[in-house]
This record gives structure tokens, C-alpha cells and sequence, in this order.
């Protein structure tokens, strides 16, 4: 490759800069000012060069860098060269405040100072040099460009929660998982979750997709369709992060399940009608979920359906999920929620269900393959051995038992209006096993889908550990015929199971205060 044409570092000041130009994607900023607070359809992104401490010619020279970059690409890929020229800028104003050019020696001064895990910030400096000399600015001199392309390259270490199975940052655990799944259904039953964060968490559990496509969501996008058997339900979705993509330029059909795009519907018509009654010409064209908060860039008030704010979206999600108080079986706390957990969620379920590399790439919405392998690296080992000794270790962690274990002849005063008889062993031996409180008729499986039933009144004489071991045996064989995500879905049972086994034996009941008032 050959070196760019050099340019002499010239006396630049703000005036050589234009007074207004536009990103683009047509966003207007201006580059005089040492702020720029650009705002685009999904958000907004901040270049400071106030605090530089640099000379004018050098920063000068940086802004004119960071101009072209937002008039040859998105807001976003502009917004991690500026950060990442502004951590060598500062640097050099460090120890070299007069420098009015980035030198050879400043950037391996640089790549010194760092930290051997942070040795990537200097190959994203030298990317940062390297792509500003190409242009033919002045700020760079020529041995610093050719420096920038001879210093060996350090990668970030990539999907390292995933990796090492990190129960803040990576993957849910199947049981965190369902649990957050069961309790947001629950939620939204008792009117704790409006309609709007209902489908939002929804499709947001679904399909994993970045918050930046769900804020660039139309109504318009779902798409409802008269099918053999029913409705079926497409929904469009805005791809995010792609080389030359501008706002809602390439899309992705994805099928929607008749529950969830049954919910989806209803938001949309509601929606719909808002834009209607506010004149909107087009309603289609309304958001999907529109801004809830003054701190959502586009919020015009109550009544028009505004755009929302990637980040005000990832915000509602957490809210709302976090609300919830699912508490993880592995580290006994709240479950830590947020968007890229649920993406790296879909992309770990997708790699225990045997998909290939592609499809889970396709699943993330990702142009290359490589972030779907470390999925893949690990799927081998995703579901973890679960016997007797662990589940009684997880139960009172997991807080999967959701009733209050009874005496028997206690029907009355609990109000239990029947009892429940099953099957606990693998004979088929039929038990009386415990009360059920639910006045109208029940469809679950009983008796194993009644012990993470809130309504369910174990005895506490009853034959739970022999249920117990019987779920545990069940659970063996299915995993290891292969069926291991099937295996996987018994896991809340078993730890509910457990608990109930606990407390039978200490004598204790987590809710039975609570429940008596």
C-alpha cells in the first residue's frame, strides 16, 4: 500500500471550517463550535473538543477528520473515531501540548503507556491515523502513518461473558430465562405492565433485536396475514450496524408466534388510532412504541406518538424486567437485565438447539460470522448436570416455589378447594400430594406444573422427594437421549420441588406469613 500524499500541517483555525454542514444521512451540526450535539432519528451523539488541551492547528485538523467521516458514514461508526482520536489526543496534550501533528513517537509513546489488556486502544488509534492521513489532512505526519501500519495489531477479547458463562453480563441460565418470561406474563395479567412494555419486553425476549431497530419500528412494519390456520403475523425489522445502512434503508422479515404477534397487533392499533386522532396523514408511519419521556430526544408530549431514543428504549426494557424481582439462581440477587443480554440469551439457546454458525448470525442480525463462533464454542457444555444434591444447593436461591406447603385438614382456613392426585414415581403410583386453591378448572399438567403454581398447597406430609427423584430420573433419560433443551424445561419444577422438600423437613414456609397476613 502506498503512503499518502503528506500535507504540511497548516495554520487551520475555526474559520477554515464551514459554519453548518449536515452528516450523511442529512443531519445537520456545526462545526465551529467545540460541542457538536448531533440528533438523528434513534438518538443522539455528543463530539466535544472543548477540553482537547491540544493547539488549535490540532484540533483544528481533528475536527476537519471527524467532519469527513460524518459526511462519508453513519453518525455512530464517526462517533467511535472521534472517541477513539480524542483517548490519543489526549494523550499527547498530556506531555505535548504543543504538537500541532500526530508524530511517530506519540503513538508509540501511547501504545507504552497502556496496560497489556488495553493494548487494542492502540490499534484502534492507529486505525484512527491511519484512515485520517488517507484522506490528506494535515495532523498527521508521514513516519506516523507508517508507524501506525508497522505497530502489531491486539484485538479486543470478543463475547468473553459468554464465554465464561457470566451470570451479571452473559447468557441467562435457562431457569433466569423462563422465570423472567413467567413473571412479565404474570404482570401483565394483574395489570402491573401496560400493553405498550408488555410487546415491547415481548418482542424484545423474541427476537433479540438491537434497541435501535426496536426505536426505528413503524407501525406499518407488522404485517398481518389470513393463513390456513389462522393469522400469521411478519414483522419488518430495521437491520442496525450495517456498512453503508442508513435509517430504515434494509430490513428483515421475521415470523412472529400467534401470541406474541397477537399482542404486537393490538399495540400497533392503538398506536394507529393515537396517530389517527393527533392529524398524523400517515399513521403507518407512527412509531411502534412511541416516546414515554421528556428524556426521549423526540418526545413531543402525551398525545402525538413521537419517535423514541435507542437509549430510552433500553431503559423502558430494563425498567420493566428488572421490576419484576426474578432473583437468579446463581448468584441469589435480582437478575441483571438489559438488551445485550437477551441478544447474547438468543444467540447461547441457539447454539444448544444445534444451529449452525450462519443461522445464529442470522438470529443476531450479523453481517460477518464471526461473533456467532464463540456461541458455538461453548454449546457442547451450555446445560449443566442438575441432581439432587445441586437442585437442594439452588432451591432457596432460585425461589421457584411459589405456594405454602399445608397440613392436611387444613382446607377451610386456606381456602383450598380440592386436592391434587398424581403420579410421583415411575410406577405410576397415584398420591394424594397436596390442595389446590383455584375456584374455576385447571388444564395444566398436574402434578408436576403445581409446584411452581402459586395456588398450590403442598402437604407436608406428602411424597415429595419421592416426586423429586422421580423428576431428576425423568430429567436424565430425556438429556440423555439428546433432548437436552427439552431436559432443560423441568428445571423450574425440580428446584420448586426442592424447596417444597426443604421446608417439609425444616419445617418452615417462605410465604406462609404472608399468605396468613
Amino acid at each position: 500500500m502506498s503512503d499518502p500524499t503528506p500535507a504540511t500541517p497548516g495554520s487551520y483555525a475555526s474559520h477554515d471550517l464551514p459554519e453548518s454542514a449536515k452528516t450523511r444521512d442529512g443531519y445537520l451540526f456545526y462545526p465551529r463550535e467545540d460541542h457538536w450535539r448531533i440528533v438523528t432519528d434513534t438518538g443522539s451523539r455528543n463530539f466535544h473538543f472543548g477540553k482537547l488541551r491540544v493547539t488549535e492547528t490540532l484540533k483544528v485538523s481533528f475536527k476537519r477528520f471527524i467532519v469527513t467521516k460524518l459526511r462519508s458514514e453513519n453518525t455512530n461508526s464517526a462517533h467511535i473515531y472521534y472517541n477513539n482520536g480524542r483517548d490519543l489526543l489526549l494523550h499527547i496534550a498530556s506531555y505535548d501540548s504543543k504538537a500541532t501533528a500526530v508524530s511517530s513517537a506519540h503513538l508509540i509513546n501511547y501504545r507504552a503507556s497502556l496496560k497489556p489488556k488495553q493494548l487494542c486502544r492502540s490499534t484502534d488509534a492507529n486505525d484512527v491515523v491511519r484512515a485520517w492521513a488517507r484522506l490528506g489532512l494535515p495532523g498527521i505526519d508521514q513516519l506516523a502513518f507508517a508507524t501506525a501500519t508497522e505497530l502489531p495489531r491486539h484485538n479486543a477479547a470478543r463475547a468473553m461473558a459468554v464465554r465464561l458463562r457470566c451470570p451479571i453480563q452473559g447468557a441467562y441460565s435457562n431457569l433466569e430465562y423462563d422465570g423472567l418470561n413467567r413473571a412479565l406474563h404474570v404482570a401483565f395479567g394483574k395489570g402491573e405492565v401496560s400493553i405498550d412494555n408488555y410487546a415491547l419486553c415481548l418482542l424484545s425476549g423474541a427476537l433479540c433485536p438491537r434497541p435501535i431497530q426496536l426505536a426505528s419500528l413503524w407501525v406499518g412494519d407488522l404485517k398481518v396475514r389470513q393463513g390456513t390456520s389462522g393469522k400469521e403475523y411478519i414483522l419488518a425489522v430495521p437491520r442496525a450496524k450495517q456498512r453503508g445502512g442508513g435509517y430504515r434503508l434494509q430490513f428483515t422479515e421475521r415470523p412472529l408466534v400467534e401470541e406474541i404477534g397477537m399482542v404486537i397487533e393490538a399495540q400497533a392499533s392503538v398506536v394507529r388510532e393515537r396517530a389517527r386522532m393527533c392529524g398524523m396523514r400517515n399513521p403507518d408511519q407512527a412509531p411502534l412504541f412511541p416516546a414515554r419521556h421528556a428524556s426521549a430526544i423526540h418526545y413531543e408530549g402525551d398525545l402525538v406518538p413521537a419517535r423514541p431514543s435507542a437509549a430510552s428504549i433500553a431503559v423502558r426494557i430494563k425498567d420493566v424486567m428488572q421490576a419484576l424481582g426474578v432473583t437468579s439462581e446463581r448468584t441469589g440477587q435480582p437478575v441483571n437485565v438489559n438488551a445485550t443480554r437477551a441478544r447474547r440469551t438468543a444467540g447461547t439457546r441457539a447454539a444448544q438447539e444445534g444451529r449452525s454458525i450462519a443461522e445464529i448470525a442470522a438470529i443476531l442480525d450479523h453481517s460477518t460470522l464471526t461473533a456467532a463462533m464463540s456461541y458455538v464454542e461453548v454449546r457442547s457444555d451450555l446445560i449443566q448436570r442438575l441432581d439432587r444434591k445441586i437442585a437442594m444447593l439452588l432451591a432457596p436461591m432460585a425461589q421457584r416455589f411459589a405456594g405454602v406447603v399445608a397440613r392436611r385438614g387444613d382446607d377451610a382456613a386456606r381456602g383450598i378447594e380440592r386436592h391434587v392426585f398424581g403420579s410421583c414415581d415411575e410406577d405410576g403410583h397415584t398420591a394424594d400430594i397436596g390442595g389446590c386453591g383455584k375456584h374455576g378448572f385447571c388444564g395444566l399438567g398436574k402434578p408436576i406444573a403445581c409446584y411452581t403454581c402459586r395456588l398450590f398447597f403442598p402437604w407436608r406430609d406428602g411424597p415429595h422427594e419421592t416426586m423429586l427423584d422421580y423428576l431428576l430420573s425423568r430429567r436424565h433419560r430425556m438429556a440423555a437421549d439428546g433432548s437436552l433443551i427439552v431436559a432443560a424445561t423441568l428445571d423450574e419444577t425440580i428446584l420448586a420441588c426442592a424447596e417444597v422438600v426443604r421446608q417439609c423437613a425444616t419445617g418452615t414456609s417462605s410465604l406462609g406469613i404472608d399468605r396468613d397476613g
